[in-house]
């Protein structure tokens, strides 16, 4: 049994944490301020960073039926139409 210990790596938490101009737009998306492609890029962005998958409920639903309807791979690539 291998007694490794992993020590704490604060870049992690930068690489995973949501940006506050990122948040200003997940604000201006539930407040109906982003017009359909904004709101395209923002899940486009959502499902690559996985955090589609993370948020409340709604944003993953969204998220599946966005890739479900055409508009997005399983990776978050856009599909152009």
């Amino acid at each position: 049994m291998s007694n490794t210990t992993k020590t704490y790596d604060p870049s992690e938490d930068v690489k995973n944490a949501m940006s506050l101009s990122n948040m200003q737009v997940l604000f201006d998306y539930e407040n109906g301020e982003l017009d359909e492609i904004q709101s395209l890029i923002l899940f486009s962005e959502l499902v690559k960073s996985g955090l589609a998958w993370q948020l409340q409920g709604s944003y993953g639903r969204t998220a599946q039926a966005l890739i479900e309807g055409g508009f997005l791979e399983f990776d978050g690539t856009i599909i152009n139409q």
